[in-house]
């Protein structure tokens, strides 16, 4: 009985070891991913090849590789300011050269400083009355400061670059990206939010205690909050 038992408990271990040999040589993909692709981009030209410039400029290089404004604003170029970096693709060059010369800088401006603010004001919800009409007017004042009119906002440069796509089965796609930076003073547009938020807090007074902490923290950290 006792050999049986044994010859059980092998055969239970080797089982094991199968099933996990089996899966580690397996090694399939999960669900869903494809790991090897058909499309091919090829970089045919850009602004500066005209010019005999091989490379991009270090902005946009940054922006691309880093997927992000904030290491562009890493930069000694754009020390102290904040960055804002847009971008637009169509198959035609003057398409998206039209785009860059009527970018609205004002309405991603309005964009980044929802982005960078919310979650101050998502920090100081606890200081609100209890009650539902001053959470709607708490929305209203983020939408406020969002919509508002910030100038100061400087054109630094543009530029586009033209690629092939080619996928099998199709026929090959030349797209143009074109891309636009601004910048902007950051004591300069912090010293407008808080103009605005001011602006707030003397029409709700049943507010003002979270935004004069919003304020002061605007103050220590800029909107770099996170």
């Amino acid at each position: 009985m006792k050999s049986v038992k044994q010859l059980f408990v092998l055969l239970a271990v080797f089982a094991a070891i199968t099933v996990f040999v089996a899966c580690k040589s397996s090694a399939k993909p999960a669900p869903g991913i494809k790991l090897d692709s058909e499309v091919k981009t090829v970089t045919v030209e850009h602004k500066g090849t005209g010019l005999g410039v091989d490379s991009l400029p270090q902005w946009l290089t940054e922006y691309i590789q880093r997927n992000g404004t904030r290491s562009v604003e890493a930069l000694p170029d754009y020390k102290n300011t904040y960055v804002v970096i847009a971008e637009e693709r169509g198959p035609e060059l003057q398409q998206v050269i039209t785009w860059v010369n009527n970018f609205n800088a004002q309405q991603q401006i309005g964009a980044t400083i929802n982005t960078r603010v919310a979650s101050i004001f998502k920090a100081n919800e606890n200081k609100l009355p209890d009650q539902e009409e001053s959470r709607r007017k708490y929305d209203n004042a983020i939408n406020t400061l969002v919509t508002a009119s910030y100038s100061g906002a400087r054109k630094e440069s543009d530029w586009w670059i033209k690629q092939r796509i080619t996928e099998k089965g199709k026929e090959p796609e030349i797209r143009y990206t074109a891309y636009v930076i601004y910048t902007i003073d950051k004591s300069f547009l912090l010293e407008q939010v808080r103009a605005e938020i001011s602006k707030l807090k003397n029409e709700n007074i049943e507010l003002a205690a979270a935004f004069d902490a919003i304020t002061a923290q605007l103050l220590e950290k800029g909107l770099d909050w996170e």
